[in-house]
């Protein structure tokens, strides 16, 4: 009899166990409620916020005025997969970019009023002369997000794909 009762409590923290993991793994995995890849970081004097897209949250940096817009990503050595740069722009536009003063690859991805992805440049590589090209979208946008080179491409995130974050 107490075999019995022995055997039954296992198999029931056993079920108890499998089941939980499976709902943390619903909630954590599941597109729509995608949780940040970075949990802390950020630059120092940056407001940061988290931008949802593909599947997957980004700890961002806003670079919200024209100092940190025109440093943009150089001044980070490096940045990590759950990390980027957000350029918000006060009117709709065809913003372009470049790559000089940059010390690691990225891709620069635009978005439009509704944050949904007008134009990507994938795996853009530094510049390191003056006469840099520059990439700009054929399409107006108002946001400009910058991620680690390959992102992209890895997550799933295409021209049509929407993005969710909250400024201010």
């Amino acid at each position: 009899m107490r075999l019995a009762i022995a055997v039954g409590l296992g198999a029931a923290a056993v079920a108890v166990v499998t089941a939980a993991l499976f709902f943390y793994l619903a909630i954590t995995v599941v597109p729509g409620n995608p949780a940040p890849v970075a949990e802390e970081g950020g630059l120092e004097g940056y407001d940061q916020t988290v931008v949802y897209i593909g599947d997957v949250g980004l700890l961002t940096d806003i670079a919200d005025d024209d100092d940190k817009k025109s440093l943009g990503l150089g001044v980070r050595d490096s940045m990590g997969e759950g990390e980027a740069m957000l350029f918000p722009f006060k009117v709709e536009g065809r913003y372009s970019f470049w790559m000089h003063g940059m010390k690691f690859p990225i891709d620069i991805i635009w978005l439009d009023s509704d944050k949904t992805v007008v134009h990507i440049e994938h795996s853009l590589e530094p510049c390191t002369s003056f006469d840099c090209p520059t990439y700009a979208p054929n399409e107006d946008a108002v946001y400009v997000l910058e991620t680690v080179a390959g992102f992209s491409e890895k997550r799933g995130v295409v021209e049509g794909t929407r993005a969710e974050f909250q400024l201010g």
